[in-house]
């Protein structure tokens, strides 16, 4: 059996680990979400331009 030191010191670098797997996804996620968010902010932008003309008619 390992001794508490031991063990404390392999979970620390396995927190270490998985945590910056953790921070790098959400960045990914993040960048591949930006161009989607602005696509569809100028689609709500369209219609409302749309919907303002129509209401000028």
């Amino acid at each position: 059996m390992m001794s508490r030191p031991v063990l404390l010191v392999f979970l620390l670098i396995v927190l270490i680990i998985t945590s910056q797997f953790e921070w790098r996804e959400p960045l990914v996620v993040d960048l591949d979400a930006t161009p989607s968010i602005s696509q569809k902010q100028n689609q709500i932008s369209d219609r409302e331009e749309a919907v303002k003309e129509k209401k000028a008619m």
